[in-house]
């Protein structure tokens, strides 16, 4: 009673806490994706961030995580050399959780907004060159070369790209189409004659509805095992640095723009929402700018 007066009047005493439960955040985390998961475009991900975050925090409650803990996980991530968008996505994931914990009552605050996130290098354009297409393909196996030939002629990301379906793929009408993109809105990528007889000639077609399918055929490929077992290998072979799977999807937008495609056609076969997110292309192609600044060239003038 006396402890009771004390925070009275000391102003700690929160009536409204009185028989809340505390929940766990490794239990909560649980819930969310179980909620939220027909909402979530990448469960996988969200529940490999959520596992993290459960190690991280051990059996603390909501109530217990302070901005302190969020810090220190960061700094440990960072020495582990992760990089600063993929810890961002991590904390993303935690701010969500814990800002349906606070609509639920579980929670007065949320401690992820008192943390800083890292500012992220968007522009970053790193595509493959015309000599290193032929090192690259001289180290792989000639079964799995039409995967890079699909990225580099669909300009895919690699989520839609293995998850891509045959009935994704229109050779009525010379169409692929990318399912439930990064943008939210399904968008189509015209079929060049190089990616036409490269699909064609894929065996997946009589034998599983996935274009890249795994072992049993009857799941997607699994792209990041993928991308650890067979594709940075071969980089490393064909002795080619600072390249990322998605770098074939800046190749697909650089090589269209160095081709002298206009930026707005970039923008639809890229499925970007706005002209911003393709105008980093636009120093490839100078053809534009010489063109403009040779209108300033004086006419010639005959002599007399």
């Amino acid at each position: 009673y006396q402890k009771r007066k004390n925070e009275i009047q000391e102003r700690r005493f929160f009536p409204e806490r009185i028989r809340r439960r505390d929940v766990l955040v490794q239990a909560f985390i649980v819930e969310y994706l179980d909620r939220r998961r027909p909402k979530l475009r990448s469960v996988r991900n969200d529940e490999r961030y959520g596992v993290y975050w459960s190690n991280a925090l051990g059996n603390r409650s909501l109530r217990q995580v302070i901005p302190g803990d969020i810090e220190r996980y960061v700094a440990t991530r960072r020495a582990d050399g992760m990089a600063p968008a993929s810890i961002n996505r991590e904390l993303a994931l935690l701010k969500s959780v814990f800002n349906v914990a606070m609509a639920d009552g579980l929670v007065e605050t949320n401690p992820v907004r008192a943390v800083r996130f890292f500012r992220e290098n968007n522009a970053r354009v790193r595509y493959l060159t015309p000599e290193e297409e032929p090192r690259l393909r001289a180290t792989l196996p000639p079964d799995e070369w039409p995967k890079i030939a699909v990225a580099l002629h669909t300009g895919f990301r690699q989520g839609n790209q293995f998850r891509l379906r045959w009935s994704d793929v229109h050779f009525d009408t010379g169409l692929v189409r990318a399912h439930q993109p990064k943008s939210g809105k399904d968008y189509f990528v015209p079929m060049n004659d190089d990616l036409r007889t490269v699909l064609r000639a894929l065996p997946s077609r009589l034998r599983s509805e996935w274009v890249f399918p795994s072992e049993t055929g009857e799941t997607p490929l699994d792209a990041k095992n993928y991308v650890h077992r067979v594709f940075e290998p071969a980089l490393r072979r064909a002795g080619i640095e600072d390249f990322r799977w998605h770098d074939f999807r800046h190749t697909f937008a650089s090589r269209l723009v160095m081709a002298g495609v206009d930026a707005r056609t970039v923008q639809t076969l890229m499925g970007h929402k706005t002209l911003a997110m393709t105008e980093r292309y636009a120093h490839l192609s100078p053809a534009h700018k010489l063109a403009a600044v040779q209108r300033l060239n004086r006419p010639a003038v005959d002599d007399p």
